[in-house]
């Protein structure tokens, strides 16, 4: 393809705006494709022989993302697991109760700021 065309000018050009990392090189429209791609398990060394046949083309895009779609939503249900078995803190064997109203504090120095607060103390 000439140098001229827009096809290749997007593919293989650099962006005009945008973010790279910090001394890396900038991105071209093809990097982010080949990225993208490879999110969802597509070849990225035979995009363009796939996208020459639309319907083949149409129906890889369509399962990349469907796949795509189902890894993500594995990983957050992982990770929702993951937050929510995550064990509660262990209590220490002893605890501190006020004197004047009862409540139950978990460590002294939590006591002696309950004592100062406590309505009841007076």
């Amino acid at each position: 393809m000439e140098d001229h065309r827009l096809p290749k000018i997007v593919l293989y050009g650099e962006l005009a705006t945008g973010c790279h990392k910090r001394s890396a090189p900038k991105k071209r429209h093809k990097d982010s494709l080949k990225q993208y791609l490879t999110l969802g398990h597509v070849d990225y060394h035979q995009w363009s022989t796939l996208a020459s046949n639309w319907n083949t083309w149409r129906h890889t895009i369509h399962d990349a993302t469907a796949s795509f779609e189902n890894t993500r939503r594995i990983i957050l249900k992982e990770k929702r697991q993951h937050r929510k078995n995550h064990s509660l803190p262990i209590l220490p064997k002893e605890t501190f109760r006020c004197a004047f109203c009862d409540q139950t504090c978990l460590s002294c120095i939590g006591l002696f700021s309950h004592k100062h607060a406590c309505s009841k103390h007076g």
